[in-house]
């Protein structure tokens, strides 16, 4: 009995020991980590993947209109921190391209992260799918 006494006495002193010595350097590594913590927990970035609205905006002066494919909506990949990702909706990003003045015939044009319009300064756009369009451009009531 007096065996397990002392080793019970023994357990207890070291893990008294284990909570109380050293423990300045212990409060500072516990606030450390808790820093550290809230540094990565707040600067989380993510990465989602919207579909938003396509808009081809192009002159009509020339009476001429396109024909082709031209997507309804593109796929944008956007990366930013998580609290502004998830705040934006695909009615806020706008995709438009651009094209000016067409002349007839096929006309191939790319898409880029510069198309994509997104209200948050610190959200990017890292890719657009579709990247590239092919257009046909006819006189109104020719046919092809």
């Amino acid at each position: 009995m007096p065996q397990k006494r002392i080793e019970s006495e023994k357990i207890k002193q070291i893990l008294k020991d284990a909570f109380t010595k050293n423990l300045r350097y212990k409060i500072i590594a516990l606030i450390i980590a808790i820093a550290a913590w809230a540094y990565v927990s707040i600067d989380e970035n993510i990465t989602v993947k919207l579909d938003v609205p396509f808009k081809l905006d192009y002159s009509n002066d020339t009476g001429l209109v396109a024909i082709g494919d031209i997507p309804k909506d593109i796929t944008v990949t956007l990366w930013g921190p998580v609290d502004s990702v998830r705040a934006l909706g695909p009615s806020q990003v706008k995709a438009t391209l651009e094209i000016g003045t067409p002349v007839k015939g096929d006309m191939k044009f790319e898409i880029t992260p510069r198309n994509v319009y997104v209200p948050a300064d610190n959200v990017k756009v890292l890719k657009v799918d579709p990247s590239k369009i092919k257009l046909n451009f006819q006189k109104y009531n020719e046919k092809k």
